[in-house]
């Protein structure tokens, strides 16, 4: 099941931290409010180091002097994650704080990389191209092939870049997503790069929800969903998106991890794929021949 973002106050959260950001970028402020993770997971990896390195993937991609507090931590809530918008304010209007939790039920089995800024595990990585109305734009950057701990889990990386962008601005109670998304689309402007791309929204019993539709845009976008044995990086789709919701002026396309690996053993095989989209016989389905989708908010 996949639920909608929500608003809440969270009053008492904002006051447990005081921070000067850099104010020639967008900045998330991460604070950790607690929780533990559940027994099963693997790998040995910290939460703190892989929500700090999905947010900085976030920031690198934006140039507006913006700061949006992310309070995160550990709770029994049945989904894998899920984002809660706490506030919102501006012109152009955005999240200025929100609330990220992830599962620890052991409903899912997470991967919690100890290395997140690197990709090691993952052998293989396909960039995905389609043309959404404007020209071909990549949809999807995702690496497949794991090895050792990684195999048969969930990328906890992979979850959290998917929240926080939620929180970037694909939100069902963001202002901005919802004015721009009644119709079921969000057509990037003109000031952005693929000016005139149409992005298809997924829709529930709700209605039209922030994630992009699966059946239309190729397989692997941050924000159609997350599931397992893979991990996913914010897309050239994901990024001018949640710029067009917020206003945000794009630094670059190619989010930057906190380090790089030079070592070629290191890096995973690339494959470049075009206009594939809804046909792509690379997605993941289960015994029963359903595709295989994580919950995710």
């Amino acid at each position: 099941m996949i639920k909608t973002c929500k608003q809440i106050p969270l009053v008492a959260l904002a006051l447990l931290f005081i921070f000067a950001p850099d104010a020639s970028a967008v900045t998330i402020v991460t604070h950790f409010i607690g929780g533990n993770a559940p027994d099963n997971t693997a790998g040995g990896g910290d939460l703190t180091d892989i929500m700090n390195t999905a947010a900085h993937m976030w920031e690198s991609a934006y140039s507006d002097p913006t700061t949006i507090t992310l309070h995160y931590g550990w709770a029994t809530i049945g989904d894998a994650g899920t984002h809660t918008l706490v506030a919102q304010d501006g012109q152009p209007n955005r999240e200025i704080e929100g609330l990220i939790l992830f599962d620890n039920s052991g409903a899912v089995s997470f991967y919690m990389d100890p290395t997140p800024e690197l990709n090691e595990e993952y052998k293989r990585r396909t960039e995905e191209f389609q043309d959404l109305g404007a020209e071909f734009i990549n949809v999807a950057r995702i690496l497949v092939n794991p090895v050792g701990d990684a195999v048969d889990r969930v990328d906890l990386l992979s979850v959290a870049l998917h929240e926080i962008g939620h929180a970037m601005g694909m939100c069902a109670t963001n202002i901005s997503f919802v004015e721009l998304s009644y119709d079921g689309v969000i057509i990037i402007s003109e000031e952005l790069p693929f000016a005139g791309t149409v992005v298809p929204l997924a829709y529930n019993n709700s209605g039209f929800i922030p994630h992009f539709d699966a059946s239309v845009v190729a397989y692997g976008s941050v924000m159609a969903g997350i599931n397992g044995n893979e991990r996913r990086i914010p897309s050239e789709l994901d990024i001018v998106t949640n710029a067009r919701i917020s206003g945000y002026t794009i630094e670059t396309l190619n989010p930057i991890q906190k380090a790089q690996s030079d070592d070629s053993e290191n890096n995973p095989d690339v494959e470049m794929r075009s206009g594939r989209g809804a046909s792509n016989p690379g997605r993941s389905y289960n015994s029963e021949g359903r595709r295989n989708t994580l919950s995710t908010d």
